[in-house]
C-alpha cells in the first residue's frame, strides 16, 4: 500500500495581531498625532502672518491704553486721550496727567505709596511692564520716551526709556515723546527663516508618521487593509 509522504514544511498562519486603521490602534493614534501636528503648523503660520500688526498711513493715530496700580489696587485698561496718542511716522511730544488726585507725597517708604502705570499699544499687541511714576520717596517720572519701530506701513516693535528726577514738588504731568525708527532688516529675515525651518520640520515629522503607519498597517492613505501573510513557495510542496 502506497503511503503519500507528508510535506516537509507546513504553512502556519501568523498569530500576530494586526490592528486595522480606524480601529483605535497605533495607526489611528499616529494619524491623529499627524493631524495635530499639521493643525499646530497651520496655527503657527496664521499667527506668524498676523504678528506684523495693522497698516497705517503717515499721520494715522495709534491706539494706546493705560492702567494704574496704587495702594494694592489695579485699574482696568482705559484709552488715553486722543490728542495724547502717537501719530504714525510723526515725532510728537505730549503731556499726560499721571498722578491721581489722592496721591500722598509724604507717606513713609514701604507704605504702598508707589504709583505705577502700564501702557498697551495696538490692542495689547505691545505692552510695557509696570513703570514707576512715583516711588513715594521723592523720585518722579518726568520723561517717558517711546520708540516705535516700523517696517513699511506696519509697527513691528516698541521700546521705551524712562527719566526720573527729584523735583521740589510732584510734577502734574509726565512728558511723553513718540519717535519712529526703521526696523532693522535682519530681524524680520531671521524670524521668517526660523518660521520656515520650524514649519518644514513639523511637516516632515507629520509626513513621516503618516508614511510609517501606511507601511506597517496597510496603506492608510488609500484606505486599504493589510493583506494576508504571503506564503512561501516551498509551503505548497
Amino acid at each position: 500500500m502506497a503511503v503519500s509522504p507528508e510535506p516537509a514544511f507546513r504553512f502556519r498562519p501568523s498569530k500576530r495581531r494586526v490592528t486595522m486603521p480606524g480601529a483605535g490602534g497605533p495607526a489611528r493614534h499616529g494619524s491623529l498625532l499627524a493631524r495635530g501636528l499639521l493643525a499646530l503648523l497651520a496655527l503657527g503660520l496664521v499667527r506668524g502672518s498676523q504678528s506684523s500688526g495693522l497698516r497705517f498711513l503717515p499721520g494715522d493715530p495709534i491706539t494706546v491704553l493705560k492702567r494704574s496700580q496704587y495702594r494694592g489696587e489695579r485699574s482696568s485698561w482705559r484709552e488715553i486721550p486722543h490728542d495724547a496718542c502717537p501719530r504714525f511716522e510723526r515725532f510728537t511730544v505730549v503731556a499726560l496727567h499721571a498722578l491721581p488726585a489722592d496721591f500722598a507725597v509724604d507717606e513713609p517708604p514701604g507704605a504702598g505709596s508707589d504709583y505705577k502705570m502700564a501702557f498697551s499699544f495696538l490692542n495689547e499687541q505691545f505692552q510695557t511692564p509696570w513703570l514707576t511714576i512715583a516711588d513715594g520717596r521723592g523720585h518722579f517720572l518726568t520723561h517717558l520716551i517711546f520708540t516705535l519701530e516700523k517696517a513699511g506701513d506696519r509697527v513691528t516693535d516698541i521700546s521705551w526709556q524712562t527719566v526720573y528726577d527729584v523735583p521740589n514738588a510732584a510734577p502734574p504731568h509726565v512728558q511723553i515723546e513718540y519717535e519712529f525708527a526703521n526696523a532693522s532688516e535682519e530681524d524680520p529675515r531671521t524670524a521668517l527663516t526660523a518660521l520656515f525651518v520650524g514649519s518644514l520640520a513639523l511637516a516632515v515629522l507629520a509626513a513621516a508618521i503618516v508614511v510609517g503607519d501606511s507601511v506597517e498597517y496597510g496603506a492608510v492613505f488609500f484606505g486599504r487593509a493589510p493583506g494576508p501573510p504571503r506564503r512561501r513557495g516551498y509551503d505548497d510542496a
